[in-house]
């Protein structure tokens, strides 16, 4: 704590600093506008730029959201709403990047996004240009700082006898409020900001704390809320500080790369030292495995529901079942628990990626159903055993593309082995898969009144259900029977599962769908490069299949 405390004023120091000379040079650049314009009769266009942007940057520094409620005439007009579409700027003559609030805002009062605003909201997702998509979030940057300088976003009063246990903001309706309670909660927040206005003017904030201290009483008193207690916002104040998924992803990442490098050296060379630290790894793994665990609990705890209801939960739930899966094969295949281990810190940096959303959000009614929760569960477990398949079946044909005489007994026990975890991986997949998707049905049935409405989740569920089942039969096939053809069809299914997940949430329009998002676009670089690397690994491992068609999975 006390290192902390060290950090925190070596911070607040560097800030003041900052601070003093950012008001050094806007006294400098105000004087030489002064001298040069009323002495020498000659403006500096560049003085009056560098003071307006000192001023900002001067208030930017000792921004908080106190001050915004208490100037809110000065935040209004200060160009800090981020706006990275110069065609959108230039349409309505708004600050290029950085606008003002009341730039939105025509002569007459009227909001000039209103027009083009319906119309892009009206469109559906996968029909907006990227015109209409950085409208949308102009216009929620602008409605986000509207609702709070008009005390629309602070929710601080409860009231007691709200059968939905509702609390309202200064800024709302409040005439629910009778009595005592009405006086209170209508003039409370004028009377602390006066007391703010006071203490800036003094340095004294003891009457503004009383006022504080005299809300908090308030609530303690009057909340009902169940969710709402001590201990929970500790336990969140807590889950944000340790970073869980964050740490698990180093923590597979590094754990899960080691144990790969030495299941890879004990296939050729069995030495007591090497079989100990693989098995030390494998032990810190699940040490790992159990914190990724806990996370997910506390998460759960907190929301108070099952921590799988958005793309974010859902990519941290799919990496604990593929480490998961990969604990189940521990014990047949080290070089497959190392796989699962390293694809599931993959898939955790994925979830930490600027298009994930970590907040912890009230569930929509339609959300809360418990077959929801078995639904997303279990079909999502499901893609953990594809995606063990997936890595299984790339590494018995990278396998199979360095096969020669003298490796080739050895690669060919090996590869009959990752292959038959593979077999089973795959038969436990589907039945998951299957599972899932006649729990989604009866979920659909109780949300929507209809078992199937051939949505597109709906649609590639089934697809990738055939196309799984396909692969696992082709054996029944004899000239099908050969061990390079199962496992590049098994890397080749996993595609569907990403069309699935990826490509049905943000580029196809129906109920699963998250919306499009610029940056999810960048997913397909890597989807190219791994084409790219199946394909190759494909051509060079069937120049040399024949030595593996003998083999019978």
């Amino acid at each position: 704590m006390k290192k902390l405390q060290q950090v925190s004023d070596i911070i607040n120091k560097c800030v003041s600093y900052i601070g003093m000379v950012i008001f050094i040079i806007l006294i400098v650049a105000c004087v030489a506008q002064v001298f040069f314009r009323f002495i020498l009769n000659n403006s500096l266009s560049w003085s009056e730029e560098l003071a307006r942007y000192c001023f900002i940057w001067m208030h930017m520094l000792g921004a908080s959201l106190l001050s915004v409620l208490a100037m809110p005439d000065m935040w209004v007009r200060v160009p800090f709403i981020a706006l990275s579409n110069s065609e959108l700027a230039n349409y309505y003559d708004l600050t290029d990047k950085e606008c003002a609030y009341i730039e939105v805002f025509d002569s007459h009062g009227r909001y000039k996004l209103q027009e083009k605003l319906e119309e892009a909201y009206n469109k559906m997702p996968a029909e907006r240009t990227r015109f209409d998509k950085d409208l949308i979030k102009l216009d929620e940057q602008v409605n986000i700082f509207h609702q709070l300088i008009n005390y629309q976003m602070l929710n601080l009063f409860p009231k007691e006898d709200d059968p939905d246990h509702k609390w309202y903001a200064p800024g709302d309706d409040l005439s629910a409020f009778s009595g005592k309670d009405s006086m209170f909660v209508t003039h409370i927040m004028g009377w602390y900001l006066s007391e703010v206005q006071e203490g800036l003017k003094s340095g004294d904030w003891e009457k503004a704390d009383e006022v504080i201290g005299m809300i908090h009483t308030y609530q303690q008193a009057k909340n009902k809320t169940v969710d709402i207690r001590p201990e929970k916002i500790q336990a969140e104040i807590k889950y944000n500080q340790m970073d869980v998924f964050r740490q698990c992803k180093k923590g597979y990442l590094i754990l899960g790369g080691l144990l790969l490098i030495f299941a890879f050296v004990v296939l050729f060379k069995k030495k007591k030292w090497v079989t100990y630290t693989t098995w030390l790894l494998s032990l810190g793994i699940l040490a790992v495995f159990v914190f990724h665990m806990y996370g997910m609990g506390m998460r759960w705890y907190i929301a108070g529901y099952a921590p799988w209801s958005n793309s974010y939960e859902t990519m941290v739930y799919v990496a604990w079942a593929t480490v998961f899966a990969g604990l189940l094969f521990v014990r047949k295949s080290t070089l497959t628990f190392a796989l699962a281990t390293l694809f599931g810190g993959i898939i955790l940096f994925v979830s930490g990626l600027s298009w994930m959303d970590p907040q912890i959000n009230p569930l929509v009614p339609v959300l809360k159903s418990p077959w929801l929760m078995f639904h997303v569960a279990v079909i999502v477990g499901a893609y953990g055993f594809f995606g063990i398949s997936c890595l299984i079946g790339l590494t018995n044909l990278v396998m199979m593309s360095v096969s020669g005489e003298k490796n080739s007994v050895m690669l060919k026990e090996r590869v009959r082995e990752l292959s038959i975890v593979n077999e089973m991986s795959l038969w436990i997949g589907l039945a998951l898969m299957t599972i899932g998707t006649f729990l989604g049905a009866v979920w659909a049935n109780e949300s929507w009144g209809r078992y199937w409405g051939w949505d597109p989740k709906e649609t590639w569920a089934l697809i990738t259900m055939v196309i799984y089942a396909i692969v696992t039969h082709l054996r029944l096939i004899p000239k099908c029977n050969n061990l390079w053809l199962f496992n590049f069809t098994s890397i080749l299914a996993f595609y569907s599962v990403l069309m699935t997940f990826f490509g049905v949430n943000y580029f196809l329009s129906g109920m699963h769908s998250y919306g499009q998002n610029d940056n999810v676009n960048g997913i397909f670089i890597y989807l190219y490069l791994s084409i790219i690397l199946v394909l190759g690994a494909g051509f060079i491992s069937y120049r040399k299949r024949t030595n593996f068609n003998n083999i019978i999975v």
